[in-house]
């Protein structure tokens, strides 16, 4: 399944992903961001999936508020763990690397200068409209 996702990605993207993150800056450090060319950096991050199992849609409603307060805590816990590609990275949390991973946008939905795209009608906007972000995105 990996592969045909990485596939699917690469084809609508028209390449290879392209995940930058600034790094963390000190008087050592050479260089501006930490470049990454594979799905592999986002997807190998570690990842928490929680499944809730329910009686009735009251009891569902009360677990996914309680839930909702707790996402930011784990959010924030990923802030232990500011190290990308072998370098530490100036970021508080991994999900814009892990988003990044999959953003399988245009060219012309990324907004890139001069990539007017090949239209697609049995994609959003026929693909070429300016998308602000990824589908998977917060």
């Amino acid at each position: 399944r990996f592969a045909a996702l990485t596939e699917n990605i690469r084809s609508r993207r028209g390449g290879k992903v392209d995940i930058r993150a600034p790094l963390f800056p000190d008087e050592r450090t050479e260089g501006s961001e930490v470049v990454m060319d594979h799905m592999a950096y986002g997807m190998g991050c570690c990842c928490l999936q929680v499944t809730l199992q329910a009686r009735d849609v009251d009891e569902s409603r009360h677990l996914y508020d309680q839930l909702a307060v707790l996402a930011p805590i784990l959010l924030a816990l990923t802030a232990a763990t500011p190290i990308l590609h072998g370098r530490l990275v100036g970021t508080d949390a991994r999900w814009a690397t892990i988003s990044a991973c999959v953003d399988d946008r245009t060219p012309a939905e990324r907004g890139e200068p001069g990539a007017a795209g090949r239209r697609d009608a049995r994609m959003a906007g026929d693909g070429v409209r300016r998308t602000a972000k990824s589908r998977y995105d917060s």
